[in-house]
């Protein structure tokens, strides 16, 4: 009993140094910024745009001052998204901020699904599939520093990208993570995100 109870200790102590993880299914909008029509239900959060060409809806988790979040260490992630419609749009959502610094996750144009990395001045994209309007897609990303990021699809590898990664720098991200959507057409879009989880290696060790 003693040996299993030091063992736990240690174990638990081990987690709790060397990793950071966060979950949400979205059960509030409280602790979040949006742009445009944002909305939470008991099922999901659900963005959409006005009925303008170019318009947008955005939401953005930026906890401050928490010295956690950063691209020097590998971090893990996935959620789960539904389309309205696959015409004319664009959609990212991504760990980091789209509109300074630097980012990696998901971009869909039309019906095209993406593997997406941005480096502070250059993106870079791979192909992971073909989506259909309406449907749900289970979506995670493993990012390794210096190195690469995998992408997956209900629970398929669909691709790698091994340039313009996200600056390693040690400095903690103020932006965790940000979800947008922009229609390109006269029409309103939405977008439908379930929830959202995050594991990141802490390398602290005392």
């Amino acid at each position: 009993g003693a040996v299993k109870e030091v063992m736990d200790e240690e174990i638990h102590s081990l987690i709790w140094k060397t990793t950071f993880h966060w979950i949400t299914f979205f059960e509030s909008l409280d602790a979040v910024s949006t742009s445009g029509t944002v909305t939470a239900d008991k099922d999901d959060v659900q963005l959409t745009t006005g009925a303008v060409s170019g318009n947008s809806a955005n939401i953005v988790k930026t906890p401050a001052w928490q010295g956690l979040i950063t691209f020097s260490q590998k971090s893990y992630w996935r959620t789960n998204v539904s389309v309205g419609t696959i015409t004319a749009l664009t959609e990212y959502l991504v760990v980091g901020s789209l509109s300074s610094g630097s980012y990696y996750g998901f971009k869909i144009v039309n019906d095209a699904l993406q593997g997406v990395s941005y480096d502070g001045t250059t993106e870079s994209t791979v192909a992971l599939r073909t989506i259909a309007a309406g449907n749900s897609y289970n979506l995670e990303a493993r990012f390794l520093p210096r190195n690469k990021i995998v992408f997956y699809v209900d629970g398929d590898e669909r691709g790698t990208i091994s340039q313009n990664l996200p600056s390693p720098a040690d400095t903690p991200n103020v932006n965790f993570f940000e979800f947008k959507i922009t229609t390109n057409s006269a029409a309103t879009k939405t977008m439908q995100v379930s929830f959202f989880e995050y594991l990141q290696s802490r390398n602290v060790l005392r």
